[in-house]
């Protein structure tokens, strides 16, 4: 077997991570640096880019679609042909993304849909394995709204993702733990891809992934309940009761009412975790 040819087989299991941030040693770097540390110590070769290096122009939604047939940006993008080729090569692909107002970062966006218009359509991912990792470090708010971009990526481009891992400031350490745990499972499914059979059979595995179905005002009770638990305890026993009376009044139909209380929970143990 020659050099190059077993280069290429290596570089067919490599779990590729993508940190979609412009802070290369921020909390999403760490994310996706966990992720990989698991793979690693699975066995699997590691690779990390900064697509803060690599920033892909804004796609030109040409007509006609041409890039659709042809594979290739009519404009030219080195950025976009950089990171696409490097996606099309790896065996797995660890996607993470800061949170800017309930969304991803821009960088992360663009790719995903250049990536969209040459490839929706002949999905040459589908099913390699996937995770997404999103951090909410501000207020901690988005921490859903924000992965759904990259597992809306991960289902059109027919991938199979594992779970995500909804990450803010409050949980950090956890999700760490988390990244790396998952990590190590991609290290596992890099050597062979899994196809789905069928577009059901893909809709219900990303319609079972967890947290990606809360609505908006599930997704702040999460949050109000991470910021609540990451306070040490007995610092404020009074937030966790006013959560579960919260929940009693959701169960019993007062969603409104109940999200304005565990609103202001957020807010006071928000409070609370910046003055500790």
């Amino acid at each position: 077997m020659t050099t190059t040819w077993r280069c290429l087989l290596d570089s067919s299991k490599t779990v590729l991570g993508l940190v979609g941030s412009p802070n290369r040693e921020g909390r999403t770097n760490q994310l996706v640096t966990a992720a990989l540390r698991g793979a690693a110590s699975a066995g699997a070769p590691t690779e990390l880019v900064q697509m803060a290096d690599h920033v892909v122009a804004a796609c030109k939604d040409c007509q006609p679609w041409v890039c659709l047939t042809n594979l290739k940006c009519a404009y030219g993008d080195p950025a976009f042909d950089y990171l696409r080729e490097k996606v099309l090569a790896a065996g797995a692909l660890v996607l993470g993304g800061p949170v800017y107002w309930w969304d991803t970062s821009g960088m992360v966006r663009y790719f995903i849909l250049k990536m969209f218009r040459l490839y929706a359509r002949s999905a040459p991912l589908r099913g390699m394995p996937a995770l997404g990792l999103a951090i909410a470090g501000g207020s901690g708010t988005g921490l859903v709204s924000g992965l759904r971009p990259l597992y809306h990526f991960f289902q059109i481009m027919q991938m199979r993702a594992l779970e995500p891992v909804p990450a803010t400031r409050f949980n950090f350490d956890a999700a760490l733990e988390r990244s790396e745990e998952l990590g190590g499972k991609l290290a596992e499914m890099s050597s062979e891809r899994r196809p789905f059979k069928s577009l059901a059979e893909r809709l219900v595995w990303y319609d079972s992934l967890p947290y990606l179905s809360l609505s908006l005002a599930e997704e702040i009770r999460l949050t109000a309940d991470l910021v609540t638990a990451s306070l040490p305890p007995g610092t404020e026993p009074e937030l966790a009761r006013r959560l579960a009376r919260a929940d009693a009044i959701w169960a019993a139909g007062g969603t409104a009412e109940a999200l304005d209380e565990v609103w202001r929970v957020y807010g006071a143990a928000f409070k609370a975790s910046s003055s500790g």
